[in-house]
């Protein structure tokens, strides 16, 4: 019988931390065309490569006219009867440059324009020389700094450094994070399905993480339980990848092996963590890349990856890693129940001693995904699931997570106390690393 009295077991905090450690990236920097850019980090100062604007615009859609003509009229308006069109006044409208000459803008609501468009008359005077114009350079200076490094690009900011004559940016390349899914009882999806195999799902719910978190995904295909196929295949993802999620085989069946390997071809930081689901996460280092240890289908596998590979790929990225808290006031009650567990729900059934995990290391909690919602008083409420164990589309509309503690004696927040919660990934903020 294999010894898993040595396995070491923290809280979600200290593994993020420990994440952290871990991670000694060193990311290189590459060109992107500005259209590719978006989502991208931004590597260096974006800079103005031009006067923007690059002559005396117009701010409103108008007519151009010389000052000197209202210069000495002392707020009256000048007779127009003989002007002519080009030569005392032009068109002129917002976001163009002035017609060559013409100094000074009168907005069109204050103009009468005759039928044939060659005559005006003026109902109001400008105040001022240059009004209703903006001088060239006063939006930016060539040589401005328009985007600092460390920012996400993002729509607007791409539009903003394009405005500066920039058509493509220096970027931090993005974290290559190889996915492995192990164990003798998946297959692949489409494929024959022989009784008690089950279908490898994970590696798409990582594949759009990770894309979406900006990195590039790596999958490899299913790895066996089989200890030399295991060690063959971790160090070959160690070596190419930045980060590797190693999914299953992190638990204490007689067929996991991952972390046993890891003990001996690495360095195993923690075992498994102080909540449920995703107890079996777990993080490594193996020739200096991280291994973070993801436990369990896709239910379990999307949080535990959104509390553990995210804060990775963030600092690779030069991003805050650590997720937003946000404080709430809880709308509903936590419902009762769930299958026999370590970290049993308030209000839960017993369950049979044959199928209850002992308690280790100490307090335990449970993951709850909350859905949050502006309530009718002002405040931000969180509602939790309405079972135990939420389908995948109760889960998806959650916003939020709250570790709700669990065991003996533990008693759940009261519907009108404030908790707080940390944010699905997808509502951070994108700021850089302090």
């Amino acid at each position: 019988m294999r010894d898993h009295s040595h396995h070491i077991q923290v809280s979600k905090e200290q593994a993020i931390q420990l994440i952290l450690g871990a991670c000694q990236f060193s990311p290189d920097v590459e060109e992107a065309p500005i259209e590719q850019a978006i989502g991208r980090v931004l590597a260096e100062d974006a800079v103005a490569q031009m006067d923007m604007p690059n002559a005396l615009t117009c701010c409103l859609d108008s007519v151009a006219v010389h000052w000197d003509d209202f210069a000495q009229l002392d707020g009256d308006l000048p007779n127009t009867s003989a002007w002519v069109r080009g030569r005392d006044w032009e068109f002129a409208n917002t976001g163009v440059a002035m017609p060559e000459g013409f100094d000074t803008a009168v907005v069109i609501e204050n103009v009468r324009v005759s039928d044939d468009e060659q005559r005006i008359e003026l109902l109001a005077a400008p105040s001022k020389q240059f009004a209703g114009t903006r001088p060239a350079g006063s939006k930016f200076h060539k040589g401005d700094v328009l985007v600092e490094a460390g920012l996400i690009i993002t729509p607007l900011l791409a539009a903003h450094i394009a405005s500066g004559n920039n058509a493509a940016v220096k970027v931090i390349a993005k974290p290559k994070v190889a996915f492995l899914p192990t164990g003798n009882e998946l297959v692949p999806v489409g494929d024959d399905i022989p009784l008690g195999c089950n279908i490898e799902t994970n590696s798409l719910l990582m594949k759009g993480k990770i894309e979406q978190w900006g990195g590039e995904a790596l999958l490899y295909p299913i790895t066996p339980d089989d200890p030399v196929a295991l060690e063959a295949v971790l160090r070959r993802a160690a070596a190419e990848a930045d980060i590797v999620v190693l999914n299953a085989g992190s638990s204490k069946g007689s067929d996991d092996w991952s972390l046993e390997i890891l003990e001996r071809i690495g360095e195993v930081l923690y075992h498994q963590t102080n909540h449920g689901p995703g107890h079996h996460s777990s993080c490594s280092v193996l020739d200096g890349t991280p291994v973070i240890g993801i436990s369990g289908p896709p239910g379990g596998a999307s949080f535990t990856t959104d509390f553990y590979l995210w804060p990775a790929m963030r600092k690779f990225l030069g991003q805050d890693p650590w997720p937003r808290r946000v404080k709430v006031r809880l709308a509903e009650a936590f419902p009762a129940g769930g299958r026999p567990n370590i970290g049993k729900s308030p209000g839960a059934q017993a369950s049979p001693a044959g199928e209850t995990r002992p308690r280790e290391g100490g307090e335990f909690f449970g993951i709850k995904q909350m859905r949050i919602r502006q309530s009718d008083d002002g405040f931000v409420a969180a509602y939790p699931p309405s079972s135990s164990h939420p389908d995948p589309v109760e889960a998806e509309v959650a916003g939020a997570y709250y570790a709700l503690k669990s065991g003996p004696g533990a008693q759940p927040p009261a519907v009108g106390d404030v908790i707080e919660v940390v944010m699905r990934p997808e509502l951070q903020r994108s700021t850089p690393s302090e």
